[in-house]
């Protein structure tokens, strides 16, 4: 039927549905179809085209392409925030350090989320078979975003997953990547067997261009990393070639240089650092590049003084300025492989004195002049200088921890030395009349008036040069203009600059002028007495009493410094032996100490120790003149006995193995209520010589013994004999409870508690687990999730804000990984040890907000770093959660 009063439109189709009165029908109709389609193709478990690409186009152009924008933007800022330090070689890879990664977090934590999301909604895992292109890559970034947190066990879990699950590209590069998070662990075994794994897929052609620059480049940092440098070489060389990026191939090439140049192929090291020059690189890298051709330089193959003459140079240009001090540094390497040290030592001080800003560079020059002067050896020099290394070394740099080892033991040795100079010193004095005396105190006191009226000099011309140049700044040479100082960015400058050149470079600290106002100094017979603990706070330096009154004038003064020489003897002669292996050294201090003080309470100790390193070292002579003093003189002593009886330590040995035995069988006789067993065993091992902790649990044990079988006065008298001989003991605390409990007619009772105690303890220590119990190791405290019951982000905004209430002080790592399709594990790291980790559990445990979720769908626990791969790889949380029952919570 129709409608004539409608015009007609030029929608022919808009005018016939117009004129139909079923129109709102099929509308309805068309919207009913379409929203059928819709849901049927947001089925996850149907393997339509329909399905397919609608879950592969939401998961790459919704959440993959905004976590892979996360995740890009944060490596980018990471290799953009990452400095290079050239003085050691270069890292392969852009990752920058700890504090840097730690800055990237956000970005990694919303790629991880994202693409969870992706995995969650749009997985079509039908059948053991995944159909959304779109899975493996989601969790190949997830992966990768638990790598560049570092967190690296996460990381290679999830990387694992990934190889078991599918066969495409990234499972193969999965392995690729394992192999990078073992190098960064520093497990090397199994770095190389996962690169091996990955060397089949190489040949086999299997990996993309991507994979194989990166398994090449990964190769490389496997060997650089165990300085195998030159294993290095023909990795590194593949991987240049696969690299497109222009900048990133100079670095490479830099890095194959710097290789050459560490395992002295001095040849091609000049020729490589001059093809980084050819390769347009950057100002810092082309510098570095002429610098360290200069250093690659050998003595033995040609002339320096061409390359010398070149480093002058560079030192005359004003845009090397700011380079002064490695320029300098270069030309003392140089003078000190053409073994002119002394040069050396002259280049290394100007590269301190003029490095400014560059505190790597100044510490570096004063940790060569403290090895020169520990190699020469002068101990005292090598000490201050590797303090001020200390002081200009960032704590990342290689070998630190190393260095700063050397530098705590030459300080405690430079102290010892001091102590022997000084006290001598002072004992000079005491010998020496008193006018000589006064008379040596008023030279020193006269050098200090001309040492202080030199600096006041000093100051006086510095300020005077200061206005000068603070006027000749001001236009027309008048104090106006310029605003405030701290408003004036030329004034602060220069301000910057007078301080550092009147007071160096100094930590930001309180009254730093007078720190160290206490400490004199002045040479003694070429010794340094430096004791400001020994000096008056209120005396001024040019009293004459200030110093008389440390010398050794009395014979109970004399004592005490005689003790200080002979303990600093002794002391020196333990850190040349333990701490430095100098055994002729050591042996020269202990034999100093027994000459020059023969009725020392160290005698034996340092016989025993001259003896063993005179054998050391083949001087058997000797060795054997100091056995035959420590017999003679000291026979009843452990030392004789050892070396009177070759087999004295053995035999100790075995004795020590027996009683433990007997104590097993009393034990176990105890629990079979065989009491007199135990006396029998507690009467075999009284007069053994035992270790006074085993003794001690034999005596509770018969005393326990006693109590089931003997008299309540027998039972009391073998406690309080525990209380007499053990005390600091834990079966004091045991055997002091027992004797309340008699008082209180509760023995029975108390007897029973404690059989129940050794009952547990034993139960405890038999139970057997794949996990091993490992009380210091590291720890993680995790919750197991299951997803469809507690909403992840829900919890982990609970534990953001719990660990930021209760935890502030603690850097800890949140991340999560998949157990399964529907479980999720979220971890919590890194915990030093059990207790800590442990701490944290009960603290979250115990928290108000816990009780706001499942019980059921969330299982929290602490795991050690060892068991967690394997909890993770047997996927058995019954089994762990009883492990951590009985180990842990010990219920």
């Amino acid at each position: 039927m129709q409608n004539k009063s409608y015009p007609i439109e030029n929608d022919k189709a808009l005018i016939v549905l117009k004129n139909y009165h079923f129109y709102p029908h099929i509308s309805r109709i068309i919207v009913l179809l379409f929203l059928l389609v819709f849901f049927w193709g947001c089925s996850t478990q149907n393997n339509t085209w329909l399905n397919r690409n609608y879950h592969t186009i939401s998961a790459k152009y919704n959440g993959f392409w905004n976590a892979r924008e996360s995740f890009n933007h944060g490596v980018e800022q990471l290799s953009k925030a990452h400095e290079d330090n050239y003085e050691q070689i270069l890292s392969i890879f852009r990752y920058g350090d700890e504090q840097q990664a730690r800055s990237i977090q956000g970005n990694m934590d919303v790629a991880y989320e994202k693409a969870s999301i992706v995995i969650r909604r749009h997985s079509m895992n039908i059948r053991g078979v995944e159909y959304n292109k779109w899975i493996d890559e989601s969790y190949f970034l997830i992966a990768r975003s638990h790598f560049f947190k570092r967190d690296y066990n996460l990381a290679i879990l999830t990387f694992e997953y990934i190889i078991r699950q599918y066969d495409t590209d990234r499972a193969y590069e999965s392995k690729v990547w394992i192999a990078k998070a073992y190098n960064k662990q520093g497990r090397y075994n199994n770095a190389l067997q996962m690169l091996e794994v990955a060397r089949a897929d190489y040949r086999d052609g299997k990996l993309s261009d991507e994979g194989e620059r990166l398994y090449q480049l990964a190769f490389a940092d496997y060997h650089i990393r165990q300085e195998n440098y030159m294993d290095a070489v023909p990795f590194l060389e593949r991987g240049i070639k696969k690299t497109r990026s222009r900048r990133e191939r100079s670095r490479l090439t830099f890095i194959k240089a710097q290789l050459y140049h560490h395992s002295e192929d001095y040849a091609r090291a000049q020729q490589t650092y001059s093809r980084v020059l050819r390769m347009n690189p950057t100002f810092d890298m082309a510098f570095q590049a002429r610098i360290n051709m200069a250093m690659a330089f050998d003595p033995a193959t040609g002339n320096s003084e061409d390359i010398r003459s070149g480093l002058k140079s560079m030192l005359r240009d004003d845009k090397n300025r700011d380079y002064r001090d490695q320029i300098y540094y270069a030309l003392a390497e140089l003078s000190r492989r053409e073994g002119n040290t002394s040069q050396a030592i002259d280049y290394y001080k100007q590269s301190t004195a003029v490095s400014d800003g560059n505190n790597t560079q100044k510490g570096l020059s004063y940790l060569r002049l403290g090895e020169i002067y520990f190699e020469r050896p002068q101990y005292l020099q090598a000490s201050k200088y590797y303090d001020s290394t200390i002081t200009f070394l960032p704590q990342n740099f290689e070998n630190y921890s190393e260095i700063s080892r050397k530098q705590t033991i030459l300080s405690d040795l430079a102290r010892n030395i001091k102590i022997i100079e000084r006290e001598d010193s002072l004992q000079h004095l005491a010998s020496l009349s008193s006018a000589e005396r006064n008379a040596i105190v008023d030279q020193v006191i006269a050098k200090i008036r001309e040492e202080e009226q030199r600096k006041r000099e000093e100051e006086r011309q510095r300020m005077q040069t200061a206005q000068q140049m603070a006027r000749s700044r001001r236009p027309g040479g008048d104090d106006r203009g310029g605003g405030w100082y701290f408003y004036n960015p030329s004034a602060i400058s220069f301000g910057q600059t007078e301080f550092y050149a009147r007071f160096g470079e100094r930590p930001r600290e309180d009254l730093w002028r007078i720190s160290n106002k206490q400490t004199v100094s002045f040479d003694f017979d070429d010794g340094e007495w430096d004791d400001p603990d020994s000096l008056d706070e209120d005396g001024s330096p040019l009293d004459r009493n200030r110093y008389l009154r440390n010398i050794p004038t009395t014979s109970e003064m004399m004592a005490q410094s005689n003790d200080r020489i002979a303990q600093a003897y002794y002391d020196k002669g333990m850190i040349f032996k333990d701490r430095l292996n100098n055994y002729p050294n050591a042996i020269e201090s202990l034999k100093s100490l027994v000459s020059r003080f023969p009725e020392t309470e160290r005698k034996l100790y340092s016989y025993y120790f001259l003896y063993n390193l005179n054998k050391e070292i083949g001087n058997h002579s000797e060795a054997q003149n100091f056995k035959n003093r420590l017999i003679n003189e000291f026979p009843d002593s452990d030392f004789a006995k050892i070396l009177g009886d070759p087999d004295y330590i053995e035999n100790l040995r075995k004795r020590e193995e027996y009683a433990n035995r007997l104590y097993s069988e009393a034990y176990n006789a105890f629990f079979s209520e065989n009491y007199d067993l135990v006396k029998q065993h507690s009467k075999k091992v009284d007069t053994m010589d035992i270790s006074p902790d085993l003794r001690s649990r034999f005596s509770y044990l018969k005393a326990l013994s006693v109590g089931k079988t003997g008299s309540r006065q027998q039972f009391r008298h073998e406690l309080e004999n525990i209380l007499i001989d053990f005390e600091g003991f834990p079966v004091h605390e045991r055997a002091t409870d027992l004797l309340a409990s008699l008082d209180n007619n509760r023995l029975f009772h108390e007897q029973e508690d404690d059989v129940e105690e050794v009952i547990a303890d034993a139960e405890y220590e038999e139970f057997v687990s794949v996990f091993s119990f490992e009380e210091e190791s590291a720890h993680f405290f995790v919750f197991v999730v299951d997803v469809l019951n507690i909403e992840p982000a829900q919890l982990r905004s609970f534990i953001n804000e719990f660990n930021k209430d209760s935890f502030p002080d603690r850097e800890l790592s949140l991340s999560n990984i998949f157990l399964d399709e529907r479980r999720q594990i979220t971890t919590i790291t890194n915990f030093s040890d059990k207790e800590k980790g442990m701490e944290y559990y009960n603290a979250i445990m115990e928290s108000d907000r816990i009780g706001g979720f499942d019980p059921e769908a969330l299982k929290g626990f602490v795991i050690s770093v060892e068991n967690y791969p394997i909890f993770y790889q047997e996927r058995n949380l019954d089994e762990y959660l009883e492990f951590f029952r009985i180990k842990y919570l010990k219920k």
